[in-house]
């Protein structure tokens, strides 16, 4: 009898989601260095970078926005829709690749496009190897991923809530650098989309 009892004050768990806007302010918060630099911008849900002009005068913006959600460490999922795209439409030797990403709890949580290597990784352990020019919907959960309807299990003792950082978001995006003769191009252009977190009370 004092088992129901206890059963039935005890008290009950739920889940609540919160849809945050990506790089324009909503009713919890606010993202930093939002708007247009230079030949590159950041807007709602995307982030560019276009890098052009001569090998001895190249113009380099780098731009990046981030803001904080407490308690994002603590969720239950975490979910984003990411696709990065990356050319060099003008010039012939890439001294530097274009490079986008997204940062998650301080980088403990990490999506990465770039000329080198594109991958996901969760307390610094690549889960999957990405490929540019492709969509991936994602769901971080606390101990797994699922990734385009794959699940992928963190490494032994790897869990959201043990991120030894911040509960920040960062993106950046870094159009890259080339050596030419002439006039170059290159940009590095991500969308990032639907982030949307569980919480558990």
């Amino acid at each position: 009898m004092n088992k129901k009892i206890i059963e039935l004050i005890k008290p009950n768990s739920y889940t609540y989601t919160r849809t945050y806007s990506l790089f324009t302010s909503d009713k919890w918060g606010s993202w930093k260095n939002s708007g247009v630099v230079d030949n590159s911008l950041i807007t709602a849900g995307r982030i560019y970078s276009f890098c052009t002009g001569y090998t001895a005068s190249p113009s380099l913006p780098k731009p990046n926005s981030y803001r904080w959600i407490t308690g994002l460490s603590k969720a239950k999922s975490i979910r984003i829709r990411f696709t990065v795209f990356f050319a060099t439409p003008r010039g012939w030797y890439v001294r530097e690749h274009p490079d986008a990403y997204v940062q998650i709890l301080g980088g403990y949580v990490l999506v990465r496009c770039t000329g080198l290597s594109s991958y996901i990784s969760v307390g610094g352990k690549t889960l999957v190897n990405i490929s540019k020019d492709t969509t991936y919907d994602i769901t971080f959960y606390q101990n797994y991923m699922i990734c385009n309807g794959t699940r992928y299990n963190y490494p032994s003792n790897v869990r959201l809530e043990n991120a030894p950082y911040d509960d920040s978001i960062y993106a950046f995006a870094y159009g890259g650098f080339i050596t030419s003769n002439d006039y170059f191009q290159c940009y590095a252009d991500l969308y990032v989309s639907n982030f949307v977190v569980v919480y558990r009370t």
